[in-house]
């Protein structure tokens, strides 16, 4: 064993003693460990300054904060599994438009992980992070919401709506912690007091956060996934049942025929060499920025509803340009 690895292994073995027994001195690690006072304290010297762990001394004895989640255990990666996380690190990076100093720490650990080459594209993508602009309330809110989600702690949150700026508050038990599916936000999905019901709100609109002394047991935590799960981002919640149909162009066919975009689809093909998607939807809230993207390549066959929405969206846009001139 390298004096690396023995340090290494020391280190857990601190942390664990400590989670086990609360709160010891420096002699009672010292005769659990069979190392030398001297070292017990140059190691909770480490694990504060190298590895942040929130480390208390009161009375000559050491305990880890109350709260706190911080464990300490040595993860091996093969180089597929890096892959993964990089490329799940990468999707998260896009999820949100706000620097996340935390984020930016999870992938400069991955990269000591990876072989050199790699490791560049690790550092492009944590420059990119840290060229955002900095959201401090942003940050502290996502951390308390974190927290409360791992503690499974309520919380009492202020909050806007989507269609007014007047604030409202309810208490919150967080369930669930979603990317949306088009980038630039990130939800917590919960039960709120207010609503008497599973909500989903977007961090962006909670403007104040506090933790309460109570804590919860998630109430229908398989339903609310699989609710989530049929709506089209992952994020809505809806009632309906909407039969969505949408033709697509021999042109944007191939790209359509690449990808399984829903649970529910069903591909057809069209004579003229398109396709038609086939969809059931509980809501076309996350749908309609979807259809619109593929401009004149997607024609939506019904539901009435969606097809009027689509058209005046349309028309509305077409209206902000010059008729042009056709050679």
């Amino acid at each position: 064993m390298t004096d690396q690895t023995r340090r290494a292994t020391r280190l857990i073995r601190v942390q664990q003693l400590l989670q086990q027994h609360g709160a010891m001195s420096v002699a009672d690690l010292a005769s659990h460990l069979n190392y030398s006072r001297r070292t017990v304290q140059r190691d909770l010297g480490a694990l504060q300054s190298e590895l942040g762990v929130p480390l208390v001394n009161v009375g000559r004895r050491w305990r880890i904060m109350e709260g706190s989640q911080h464990p300490l255990s040595p993860v091996h990666l093969t180089l597929q599994e890096s892959r993964v996380i990089f490329l799940a690190m990468q999707a998260y990076a896009t999820a949100t438009d706000e620097r996340d100093d935390n984020a930016i720490s999870a992938l400069e650990k991955l990269g000591d992980t990876l072989p050199e080459p790699l490791q560049a594209d690790v550092r492009r993508t944590m420059e990119m992070m840290r060229a955002r602009p900095e959201a401090e309330v942003y940050n502290i809110i996502l951390r308390f919401v974190t927290r409360a989600w791992a503690e499974s702690a309520r919380l009492h949150i202020w909050y806007r709506s989507a269609s007014s700026d007047h604030v409202q508050e309810t208490d919150l038990d967080p369930y669930l912690l979603r990317p949306g599916a088009n980038g630039g936000a990130i939800y917590v999905v919960g039960w709120s007091s207010r609503h008497d019901m599973p909500r989903v709100f977007k961090i962006d609109r909670i403007v104040n956060a506090e933790l309460t002394q109570e804590h919860f047991e998630p109430r229908n935590l398989d339903e609310i996934v699989e609710r989530l799960g049929r709506s089209w981002g992952g994020v809505v919640f809806g009632d309906e049942q909407y039969d969505v149909t949408v033709d697509f162009t021999p042109q944007a066919a191939s790209r359509v025929r690449e990808t399984t975009w829903h649970v529910s689809q069903r591909l057809e093909e069209l004579p003229d060499g398109g396709v038609r998607l086939r969809f059931v939807l509980p809501s076309l809230l996350e749908f309609v920025p979807w259809v619109l993207g593929w401009g004149a390549g997607a024609t939506v066959v019904g539901p009435a509803e969606l097809r009027e929405l689509i058209a005046v969206t349309l028309h509305a846009a077409a209206s902000n340009y010059p008729q042009p001139i056709l050679p």
